[in-house]
This record gives structure tokens, C-alpha cells and sequence, in this order.
């Protein structure tokens, strides 16, 4: 009898055994995961920036879709700057409330403060002007040059003067490469074209933007990019075409509304909370990156918005130009090199 007891306790050992030996350690239980994820959003100017307002849109978009079976919540804080900036994220985050606090702007000074004091956050900061705090801050940037290249074809093709312009910002680097495209896409239609070229020095300043338009047709340019707001009227006051910025706004102006570049942050915002999720399943540390990640027109991170109404204005031979870059773009036989150097105007 007491055999037969050591023989079943050993049997009994072996079966436990196997069965740790087979648990999946290192892989999170359906209990582990995480079924909510909740950000506070830190707005650059406010949704009625159209920069602001995608990333308002994507994150609604995501919310439906729901990646990782997450149900997405986030709260807007109005835009603030300097010691304000990093008063209002550090009682986010000390709140306990949020698992990311997302910035639209550049707030990485502010970050640098806070994220080795709550290092369970997941700091991300959106476009240039960042640079990475920790290990628990992402940077994600938007590139809109090879767009802008093809805005260039399509503004240097359409001009009659010869004489393009760009209403830029300030002169970052996010900014400057879709310059030096925007000229390097014309210079493929007309060598000799001119680009007149202003910054504002505001991320959103209307009245200074419309001033310049004015200025730059003044000065002979009859295709305008605007890339400091939707200064329409400018362009409509002109009889001249505007290039939009970001998002396809036409059915504002569209008379003088040809195309625009178009800004798809889902690429990038789903790469942060794939991210995330893999932090919160395998208990793996977070590991921002040094070097901003974006994502190219063939990644679908960019693209330029449909001529609309005035696809009769442009000719049949330009429209294939443009589709023809596209095409090549997309494929990797043309690619548009990063420049970020200030560009000057011709």
C-alpha cells in the first residue's frame, strides 16, 4: 500500500510539472489584458487648427475601430506653453487617470521633467521641435514632402506667370523638407521656375498669412501654398490657386482650392498604441526612440487631395504628370529626399 502511495504522489509530481513546464510564462493571460486605454490629448492651438483637428479626427477613428480590442477614451486640454504646459501635465499625470499624454506640439522640455517621475505614463509628442526625455517618450513626426512634390508639378504645370509661392510657418524642420520639395516638384516642369517664399512666425496667425498671399501675388505668383492656415480668401480676392495644407479643405474656397497635401496620422497613432499594448501584455519596458518615426506616402502616412471642381482647369498631359510621381513614389522608383535646411526664395 505505501508503494502504491509513493507511485501515485510521483505520478501526481510529473503531471504538475509538465503543466508548469507548459504554462506560457512570458505571455500575458486573458486577465492580463488591457481592455481600456486612456489618453489626454494637448492640443498645439485647438481643433480649429487643422493639425489639432486630425489628430482629434484619427482618435475618434480609432476609438470605432478599436486596435487590440482597446476601447480608446481621451480628454482635450486647451493649448498651453512654457511652465503653464508642464503645471497642466503634471497633474494629468498625477491624476492617475491617463495611461498617454499625447502632445501636439512640442512640449519635450516639459517632458523631460516629468517622465522619470511617472514612469508608468507613455509620453508622445507630435511633430518637429521634440527631441526624446526617456525611455517613456515617443516621437512621431509628419513628412509631407513627397506630397508637396507633387504639388510643385501640379503648381509649376498650372502657373502662367512662372512664379510660384509658399506661406510657411516657422521655418522647422517638418516644414522646410516640404519646401525644398514643393521647389524640387516644380523644377521638373519648369527649370526656371521662381518660388516666393514667407514664413509668418506663428503657427496660426490668419491676418499675417493673408498679408503675405497678398505680398506674394503682388510679387507675380498666381499658385500659393498655404501652409500656415486657410487663407482663402487671399487667393479668392487674387483670382489666384491656392495649394491647401493637411487635410482636404476645398469645399471651403472651391474656386480657388486646386489640391493640398493630406496628413494621415492613423499610421502613426496606431504604431503608439501597438506600442503601448505590447508594454502593458509582455511587461517589456518601455524603449522610445531617439529618431522619430513617420510614415511615407506608400505607408499611407500622406497624400494630396482630389482637384474637385476644378479638375477641368487642369490639363490632361499635368494630370498624368502627377499620377505618373505618384505611381513611382509609391512604388520606390522616385524617391523625394529629406531636406530641412531653411529654405530661402528664389
Amino acid at each position: 500500500m505505501m508503494a502504491i502511495k509513493s507511485v501515485s504522489r510521483w505520478v501526481t509530481g510529473i503531471l504538475w510539472m509538465s503543466l508548469l513546464l507548459a504554462w506560457p510564462f512570458g505571455a500575458a493571460t486573458a486577465a492580463d489584458k488591457p481592455e481600456q486605454v486612456r489618453i489626454a490629448l494637448m492640443y498645439s492651438v485647438g481643433p480649429e487648427g487643422v493639425w489639432d483637428k486630425l489628430v482629434q479626427e484619427t482618435l475618434d477613428k480609432l476609438a470605432g475601430d478599436k486596435p487590440h480590442g482597446l476601447s480608446i477614451e481621451y480628454d482635450e486640454q486647451d493649448a498651453v506653453y512654457g511652465e503653464q504646459a508642464e503645471s497642466v501635465m503634471r497633474l494629468l499625470a498625477k491624476s492617475g487617470k491617463y495611461d498617454i499624454i499625447l502632445s501636439a506640439s512640442a512640449h519635450s522640455d516639459q517632458i523631460k521633467n516629468l517622465q522619470s517621475v511617472y514612469p508608468e505614463i507613455m509620453w508622445v509628442s507630435l511633430g518637429s521641435g521634440n527631441y526624446n526625455a526617456g525611455e517613456n517618450h515617443y516621437l512621431v513626426y509628419a513628412r509631407l514632402h513627397e506630397a508637396a512634390y507633387l504639388l510643385g508639378i501640379l503648381a509649376a504645370g498650372i502657373s502662367k506667370t512662372g512664379v510660384i509661392g509658399a506661406v510657411g510657418s516657422f521655418p522647422a524642420d517638418d516644414i522646410n523638407d516640404q519646401l525644398h520639395a514643393f521647389r524640387a516638384g516644380a523644377r521638373t516642369v519648369n527649370p526656371d521656375v521662381k518660388m516666393k517664399l514667407t514664413f509668418i512666425e506663428s503657427w496660426y496667425d490668419p491676418p499675417k498669412a493673408i498679408e503675405a498671399t497678398y505680398a506674394q501675388a503682388a510679387a507675380g505668383a498666381d499658385v500659393v501654398y498655404q501652409m500656415a492656415g486657410e487663407v482663402f480668401e487671399a487667393c479668392e480676392v487674387k483670382q489666384i490657386y491656392c495649394l491647401s495644407k493637411y487635410k482636404d479643405t476645398s469645399s471651403m474656397a472651391p474656386d480657388v482650392v486646386l489640391s493640398g497635401t493630406q496628413l494621415h496620422w492613423e499610421p502613426g497613432l496606431r504604431w503608439i498604441l501597438d506600442e503601448w499594448y505590447t508594454h502593458k501584455t509582455t511587461g517589456q519596458p518601455f524603449a522610445g526612440n531617439e529618431e522619430p518615426v513617420w510614415f511615407s506616402m506608400a505607408e499611407g502616412g500622406s497624400d494630396i487631395s482630389p482637384y474637385h471642381g476644378l479638375a477641368d482647369m487642369v490639363p490632361d498631359e499635368l494630370k498624368k504628370r502627377v499620377a505618373d510621381a505618384r505611381a513611382a513614389i509609391v512604388s520606390g522608383a522616385l524617391e523625394v529626399p529629406v531636406i530641412i535646411d531653411v529654405p530661402k526664395p528664389d
